[in-house]
């Protein structure tokens, strides 16, 4: 497996001037809040070539389900202020689901990112 990502030189001098850019935010990052969501599949990898195993370990048995592979959606985020908990979110996710997620587990953190005005 390949060690690192193959950049160009000019993603490389975008990349540098991008956190030169950002390295003066100072007391603006205690602002900012990343946040993601990732789905496992519950049955093993899917679709990726390439996976981590320990090769010092005996091969485990794999086993599936008859009726289909299950799956976990989880969302998580975290900012100069600490992190918020996981969520296991139910279901695809749209528009409205993702609004609800983010009222349901990011609302009530928002108040330690920027107080009552964030």
């Amino acid at each position: 497996m390949a060690r690192r990502l193959p950049l160009s030189k000019l993603y490389i001098s975008k990349r540098l001037r991008c956190a030169r850019n950002r390295k003066s935010y100072g007391d603006k990052w205690m602002a900012v809040l990343f946040s993601d969501e990732r789905k496992w599949n519950l049955d093993g990898p899917d679709g990726n070539i390439k996976y981590w195993h320990d090769l010092r370990k005996e091969p485990g048995n794999f086993f599936s389900r008859q009726s289909g592979s299950g799956s976990v959606m989880v969302w998580a985020a975290f900012s100069f202020s600490g992190r918020v908990g996981l969520a296991f979110l139910d279901g695809r996710q749209n528009s409205s689901k993702y609004i609800e997620t983010l009222e349901n587990h990011l609302m009530p953190f928002a108040g330690n990112i920027g107080g009552r005005n964030w």
